[in-house]
């Protein structure tokens, strides 16, 4: 086989280390280049190449060359022939500056540059590592990170960016939040592929991911996590003991103590039909067995993005002031004795003057999703196995575009995973005499190719695809 000349320099140049290059899928990667997978890179060995001046070329540390040597079945640290490959996992990896972009605000939003200078959060602005942000009284704003993740900062709340970096080449996040004062509401893009980090810490907590929705407060030197999709691990900063919280468990942590795994409060229904009396619009919640309070917020969007007030009351009768006639999402959860708020509803509501407000809602509560895959959701309501219902599923609030509608027997559902958008669902029941009862309050459903946000699971990253069914 005849070489050409031009091939032998390149040849020779890239075994000298002249040209490091990352492998274009040829069938024999050169030597220094590299192959990026997500969950690491492969670096192909080129002359004079030993562990100790990989582990300093493209991990953080050069003592990694014992662990890249463990990895790789390399006993020691010698010359490596050339083009042997050399696997680099993503922990390993060093890393760079990462950003985050502002996605939704309201109100009063003051930050804070590592330098000390003041920035305006604006929609598009850019958060960077070592920013501190203030929100004010009913005021709300959510990042979102380059992996899609979002972090949200509700009211009277306080963070500072302590971490947001990714990995060399393979993107992977590596992100801490550090809770200075009130809530933070994190919804992490699944992590198990690319083995990225996502932590939020309190001066004496921290709890980790990789994949899920959860919240974490801080109030009278108690830090409270609150699980609402995947798994969270939850620590304490004085101690080495960590505790794994699942779907719709709590704990709270003090700085001596790491509580016990607690059950989340269901999520609540409304009892009767929001109105607006004297510009404020008021809300009434079924009530929830062991709740101590309940925590209404109001949003333009049923993504609840676009937030624009929040309460708490000790009662179930909850005011939300300066609130305009009008077509609103809501989101309502109860809060138990330990201080961990419940999960989570989102309804679609009308709010009108009393005197046009219905003055109670259908008995009937509404549909949630109880669980989903990448072909299929299943919808379940309280109710009778033995009782038939009409299910509902439209594009639009008002139920004329729908996309699915049944008689079924029971209070469960299943029907084809719908494509990317927002849905609303309803039930109702149907008499012996073949008469129907009034329809549930709308229940909204946000369908993206990993979640199905509000009442579903995340998809696992490799049962993530898009559906066609109309």
């Amino acid at each position: 086989m005849r070489i050409s000349l031009q091939k032998w320099i390149v040849v020779v140049a890239l075994m000298l280390g002249c040209l490091p290059a990352i492998s274009t899928g040829a069938a024999i990667p050169a030597p220094g280049s590299i192959t990026v997978h997500p969950s690491g890179i492969t670096y192909y060995a080129q002359l004079g190449d030993t562990l100790i001046s990989i582990a300093q070329r493209w991990t953080s540390k050069t003592g990694n060359w014992v662990a890249l040597g463990k990895i790789n079945q390399v006993n020691k640290d010698s010359n490596i022939p050339i083009g042997s490959p050399i696997v680099i996992p993503t922990e390993l990896l060093a890393d760079e500056a990462s950003e985050a972009t502002v996605i939704a605000r309201n109100g009063m939003i003051t930050a804070t540059s590592a330098d000390g200078s003041s920035t305006a959060l604006n929609i598009g602005s850019k958060i960077v590592e070592g920013m501190k942000i203030n929100t004010g009284a009913n005021s709300f704003m959510t990042m979102a990170l380059v992996d899609a993740s979002r972090i949200s900062l509700p009211s009277n709340s306080s963070v500072l960016i302590a971490k947001l970096r990714k990995a060399l080449y393979t993107g992977s996040p590596r992100t801490e939040i550090k809770l200075l004062r009130g809530r933070v509401v994190s919804r992490v893009t699944p992590l198990d592929t690319n083995k990225g980090r996502f932590e939020v810490r309190t001066p004496f907590s921290v709890a980790g991911v990789r994949g899920t929705h959860f919240r974490v407060s801080l109030d009278n030197s108690k830090a409270r996590t609150e699980v609402l999709d995947g798994l969270v691990a939850v620590g304490s900063l004085r101690a080495p003991e960590t505790r794994m919280l699942a779907l719709a468990k709590g704990n709270v942590i003090t700085p001596d103590v790491i509580g016990p795994a607690i059950d989340l409060l269901p999520a609540p229904q409304l009892a009767s039909t929001p109105y607006r009396q004297d510009g404020a619009a008021k809300f009434v919640l079924a009530p929830i067995a062991d709740a101590r309070s309940y925590h209404v917020q109001i949003a333009q969007d049923a993504e609840m993005l676009h937030m624009l007030a929040e309460a708490g009351s000790n009662t179930r009768e909850l005011v939300i002031n300066d609130i305009r006639e009008g077509n609103y999402f809501v989101r309502i959860a109860a809060i138990d004795k330990f201080g961990l708020e419940g999960m989570p509803r989102t309804l679609a509501v009308t709010i009108n003057n009393r005197s046009e407000a219905e003055q109670e809602l259908p008995t009937q509560a509404a549909p949630s999703v109880a669980h989903s895959d990448q072909k299929e959701l299943a919808l379940r309501w309280p109710g009778s196995a033995s009782q038939k219902y009409n299910v509902q599923v439209a594009r639009d609030l008002e139920f004329s575009w729908l996309l699915f509608t049944s008689s079924v027997a029971g209070n469960e559902i299943k029907l084809p995973r719908p494509s990317f958008g927002t849905y609303f669902a309803r039930v109702q029941s149907i008499n012996a005499d073949g008469s129907s009862n009034p329809f549930s309050s709308a229940q909204t459903l946000i369908v993206t190719d990993q979640w199905i946000i509000n009442d579903g699971q995340p998809l696992p990253p490799k049962k993530m695809s898009r559906s066609t069914t109309p």
